[in-house]
């Protein structure tokens, strides 16, 4: 009960405890719809892990001991059950903890994820700015025309060209993921952040170009402020809110898996896992992957959500003062 005062009487915590709520919520909501779809497929898993071949009672045996023959009540709330106790069950291919198999594939995601997002964000911001500040010059129309390029391009084609050109062709990469080799990682991190450069990069030129004609912009240029000032100290972190935006969804969809990139490098991570899986169906391997991305994604929401507070005062005051929606 004190516990409860004390944070409903600080709006900040209060904030994040009602994030974390319903954060709470999205996951069992995507948690119950998924296991649906799945429970009401017309696939039997048993029949596509054991082949046509197996007999009735080696097909019996087989829901008995995965619970398939349970009602679907009961299937769902142990299903809701093991999200919140970290315990999903064992996959039907191979026997083992879904848990323990995504946790085992999650730092290769990660490591290739920020890779890609740290390359992404170092081209694509200053690009972006420059872009602005330079509308309408040769340079903005050729960034722009590059920017829809990497935007268009399919992210398997990419891969596959990048794995002719530079490993087969010139043999100066490696054309597989090698955890023991570094070299390794630039190809799929260059393929898998491309999209996201390129968005970074257009959201980056649009909010820099609405943000330079603002009357306080203006101000600072009546007092004599050098250009280079205006932009970096005035401009550019009042445009950020959009670009972080960008920046957080991209991310959190890539920390889900990028199946295409690693299937593509043979990179053994969560998105060729969920890939893998969802075509037998393995129900608990497949529900895993799924509560993982929307607890990624949450997670993720959450943070970008909270530094906004960080970048507009006038958001960080609205929180402050328990004005959530304004």
């Amino acid at each position: 009960m004190y516990l409860f005062l004390g944070i409903v009487s600080k709006p900040t915590l209060y904030y994040l405890a009602a994030r974390l709520v319903m954060m709470l919520f999205v996951i069992v909501g995507v948690t119950v719809i998924v296991f649906t779809l799945l429970y009401f497929s017309p696939s039997d898993p048993a029949t596509n892990i054991l082949g046509n071949q197996a007999t009735p009672d080696q097909i019996e045996n087989f829901r008995n001991m995965h619970g398939l023959n349970d009602s679907y009540w009961s299937q769902l709330s142990r299903t809701i059950k093991g999200v919140f106790t970290f315990d999903l069950g064992n996959a039907y291919q191979g026997n083992e903890r879904v848990v323990t198999s995504l946790l085992r594939r999650f730092p290769v995601t990660l490591e290739l994820t920020l890779f890609a997002l740290s390359l992404s964000v170092i081209v694509a911001l200053p690009a972006g700015v420059y872009a602005a500040v330079k509308a309408n010059s040769t340079f903005d129309h050729l960034f722009m025309f590059i920017a829809l390029i990497g935007i268009s391009i399919p992210s398997f084609w990419q891969g596959l060209i990048f794995i002719l050109t530079f490993s087969i062709n010139l043999g100066w990469l490696p054309a597989t993921y090698n955890v023991n080799n570094m070299a390794s990682l630039i190809m799929p991190a260059v393929v898998l952040g491309t999209g996201l450069m390129a968005s970074v990069a257009r959201m980056t030129r649009s909010s820099t170009l609405e943000v330079i004609n603002e009357d306080y912009i203006l101000t600072a240029r009546a007092k004599g402020l050098s250009r280079s000032r205006i932009i970096l100290r005035h401009a550019v972190p009042n445009a950020l809110i959009p670009i972080v935006t960008v920046i957080g969804l991209q991310f959190g969809g890539m920390l889900g898996g990028s199946s295409v990139t690693e299937k593509v490098f043979n990179i053994n991570g969560v998105g060729s896992y969920i890939v893998d899986k969802q075509f037998i169906p393995d129900i608990p391997s497949v529900m895993g992957g799924v509560i993982y991305i929307a607890i990624i994604l949450s997670i993720v929401n959450m943070f970008v959500d909270m530094l906004y507070s960080f970048l507009d005062p006038r958001i960080r005051s609205n929180i402050q003062n328990g004005q959530y929606g304004k």
